[in-house]
């Protein structure tokens, strides 16, 4: 046999995404209710983090983790690349695993990364489910297959580096897709994913307590939402949601998700030209708790063209910013896919312009995500950071300037 039982935290993000997440993760834990510390995490490639799996971490990485994609706690590994001989080490390695739920529940399985696995995805699901429901059996539990509606979803992927490849089967404990957080009502033009957004506000190293942030282009709201929620260390899942209260390795563990940085009151400007995407970006807003009288002077939506911004008009939209540092402007521009020449035209004056408008305030920075690769030539500004990613299938770069 070659399977033996493994027990990681499996955090899983874009391309590129490890030191963002690792970073997120550490200022996470080091403000949870626990008195934990981290370790260094082990990296496969350059978009999953590993480590020693740990429960009161993982309820932090679950409930509040953004840039990351998928959590997992990877339970078992294999180095079989076949369905038959598959099966053959899975079941007795999951039949004396007691972390599994010990109750009756429904259950689907979903595959990951598994492109050098010797069968295809459909099989590779259909024998991992097999295996499941002979382990759950030999430990007197009746579990049921239900894609629809699972308690329980299981993730098989080909994991490891190049070198060292293996079958690994763990159990979703983040609650699926991590970009999915339920706030986004109305879906505006080239939406950029929320873990992506987070990822962005990242690295564009802002400080909330110091520095305001603006987004010239907020269309549905998203970089407002997740600078907002990272800003005083909002929950994106609540553990009634996830299906860590069903395993025993949680159930000591809080029901309440609160801000991890209480007190901290942001300074956030949504901006869009279009005065027709301000109800989307309100409705957005509101699904996500971020509007009332709590945040009416935090967090202020204007329609404003970004080629008329200047620093006078931030501080009379936002007073507090005239006490702050010079802040950070984080957007995702329109990329002209699929445009005509004329528009393409237009598009890069428009890129021309906002370099020339955005060098108007000194000291302030600006990051953004694009997907059009004449927008460095034509936005006029050498990048103090270029970083490759991909927003749904779209490959792009994640630029980071300074204005001085």
């Amino acid at each position: 046999m070659s399977a033996h039982r493994c027990d990681e935290l499996r955090l899983t993000g874009s391309g590129g995404a490890n030191r963002v997440m690792e970073a997120e993760f550490k200022r996470l834990v080091m403000r949870s209710p626990f008195d934990i510390r981290v370790e260094k995490p082990k990296r496969e490639g350059e978009a999953t983090l590993l480590y020693p799996f740990e429960a009161r971490a993982a309820w932090v990485a679950a409930c509040y983790h953004r840039t990351s994609s998928r959590i997992t706690w990877d339970l078992c590994s294999s180095d079989a690349v076949r369905l038959e001989p598959l099966f053959a080490d899975l079941v007795p390695v999951l039949s004396a695993d007691d972390r599994l739920p010990d109750e009756n529940l429904p259950f689907s399985v979903e595959v990951g990364s598994a492109s050098d696995f010797e069968a295809s995805p459909l099989q590779l699901r259909g024998v991992v489910k097999n295996a499941l429901v002979e382990a759950f059996a030999a430990r007197g539990v009746a579990a049921e297959l239900d894609a629809e509606s699972p308690d329980i979803v299981f993730v098989v992927r080909r994991a490891g580096i190049p070198e060292t490849r293996h079958t690994c089967v763990g159990i979703d404990i983040g609650g699926g897709a991590r970009h999915r957080r339920g706030a986004r009502v109305a879906m505006g033009p080239a939406p950029l994913r929320e873990t992506m957004a987070a990822q962005l506000i990242m690295l564009s190293r802002w400080d909330a307590r110091t520095e305001p942030l603006v987004d010239p282009m907020a269309g549905g709201g998203t970089i407002p939402i997740e600078a907002a929620g990272l800003a005083v260390g909002a929950a994106i899942r609540k553990p009634m949601d996830l299906p860590i209260g069903r395993l025993t390795a949680f159930e000591d563990l809080p029901i309440q998700t609160p801000d991890l940085f209480p007190g901290t009151v942001p300074r956030i400007l949504a901006l869009d030209v279009d005065p027709e995407r301000i109800p989307a970006m309100v409705g957005n807003l509101r699904a996500a708790g971020l509007t009332g009288p709590a945040y009416s002077r935090s967090l202020v939506i204007a329609d404003q063209d970004v080629r008329l911004l200047t620093p006078e008009y931030v501080h009379r939209m936002l007073p507090a910013a005239h006490d702050m540092k010079p802040g950070v402007f984080c957007f995702n521009p329109p990329y002209g896919v699929r445009m005509s020449a004329g528009d393409e035209k237009r598009l890069l004056a428009l890129y021309s312009d906002m370099g020339r408008v955005l060098s108007r305030f000194s000291g302030w920075r600006a990051a953004c995500f694009v997907a059009n690769p004449r927008f460095e030539e034509m936005f006029g500004h050498a990048p103090v950071m270029t970083k490759p990613a991909t927003n749904a299938e779209l490959r792009g770069n994640f630029l980071v300037y300074e204005f001085r």
